[in-house]
């Protein structure tokens, strides 16, 4: 109902020890956290966790292989592997790149919306450092991830668009403006938080 409402306000349902709550916001609407609060005998929170709600999984799925379509159609026609392996190995690649930015787009959702709850509900996390986004793992994946967005937006405009390949470079284009836009929204969030 949540998904269908678009309300942006919290809600939630209350069980027997255990209380959820989720939120949408206004740029993640289909893939926020579901946070379930569990309660001892005592009513004392003994844990939280989290775990994306079903609508969105359920359309995350769905994504998924309406984006294999285009590089595996000629599964139904020829299924001859080695002399489509350019094709397999690219949707291999573009696959890992679309599951890794949904991974880190709920990440950052759940980080974002997990410090509102522990403010409003007053936990302090003790020992948490803050993820530096300069460190030499993240340049280095960023230093691989910007040149290939950079290359897949060039491949659009200069092969698949001219081609009329238009769900394919929909699909590359939605990619890599959620990964472009949810790794800049992170720096910028960290850079006002430091200040």
């Amino acid at each position: 109902m949540t998904i269908l409402k678009w309300d942006f306000k919290p809600t939630g349902e209350i069980r027997n020890r255990e209380i959820r709550v989720w939120r949408q916001n206004s740029w993640n609407r289909m893939f926020y956290p579901i946070f379930k609060f569990e309660l001892n005998k005592d009513s004392h929170l003994i844990n939280i966790s989290d775990r994306i709600n079903p609508v969105g999984l359920i359309f995350y799925i769905l994504f998924c292989i309406l984006f294999s379509i285009p590089w595996l159609y000629w599964v139904f026609e020829d299924f001859d592997l080695w002399n489509h392996w350019i094709q397999i190995l690219g949707w291999i690649i573009f696959l890992g790149i679309f599951l890794l930015i949904g991974f880190k787009i709920y990440r950052m959702e759940k980080k974002i919306q997990l410090e509102k709850i522990y403010e409003i509900l007053e936990i302090e996390i003790e020992n948490e450092k803050l993820a530096k986004q300069w460190n030499w793992k993240k340049i280095l994946v960023r230093l691989i991830t910007y040149p290939l967005s950079l290359f897949l937006l060039a491949m659009c405009f200069f092969a698949a668009i001219p081609q009329g390949k238009y769900l394919l470079a929909l699909g590359i284009l939605t990619i890599v403006g959620f990964y472009m836009y949810s790794d800049l929204k992170i720096i910028l969030e960290k850079k006002k938080n430091y200040r």
